[in-house]
């Protein structure tokens, strides 16, 4: 049989990526999965699970790595990296609830992922204002992607076409708006 030169998993993701890009993705998605249990109050019925998390870091990294192959580019965007990490961490579920919480929290994974993919839509902001008018809509709207999320197909693809589909809403919105 022929011998092969396999490469680490440390050592494919270093030959893509510095260590100074792994730590600072691991520190951003790691902060706003604290920040989300801290807003959600979720301490005593819900914890963050480290190693799982590891998991998800090191798929989402591997899929960016490939990504970045694939279309010979040097950066990811934003919209891409998150839609990556909601999709990991719904496959994942860094997410675990304890013992005896209620039915309230089994989709607390897909809750942090309907925040991820709300703050990277960037027109879900705390200082974003909304027209009394379209209130209702915008509900509506965050209950339907949660619904997406819970129930249909979250691979990374979808989840991109998703926001990009907000971004161009907005677009459309605010010219019309204008007019």
């Amino acid at each position: 049989m022929e011998d092969r030169n396999y490469k680490t998993l440390k050592e494919e993701l270093n030959s893509t990526f510095s260590d100074e890009y792994i730590r600072n993705v691991s520190l951003l998605i790691h902060q706003m999965a604290e920040q989300f249990y801290e807003e959600q109050k979720l301490e005593g019925k819900v914890y963050f699970d480290d190693i799982v998390f590891e998991y998800c870091l090191i798929d989402i990294l591997e899929d960016i790595a490939r990504l970045r192959h694939f279309h010979d580019i040097e950066l990811v965007n934003y919209v891409k990296l998150m839609a990556y990490t909601a999709s990991w961490c719904l496959k994942r579920k860094p997410f675990q609830m304890i013992e005896g919480a209620s039915v309230d929290y089994i989709y607390v994974n897909e809750r942090f992922a309907l925040s991820l993919l709300l703050q990277a839509s960037g027109c879900f902001d705390s200082g974003i204002k909304c027209a009394k008018e379209d209130v209702e809509k915008v509900e509506k709207l965050v209950e339907q992607i949660f619904y997406h999320l819970k129930y249909r197909n979250t691979n990374p693809q979808t989840l991109e076409l998703l926001l990009v589909g907000i971004e161009n809403g907005k677009l459309l919105y605010n010219n019309s708006r204008s007019n």
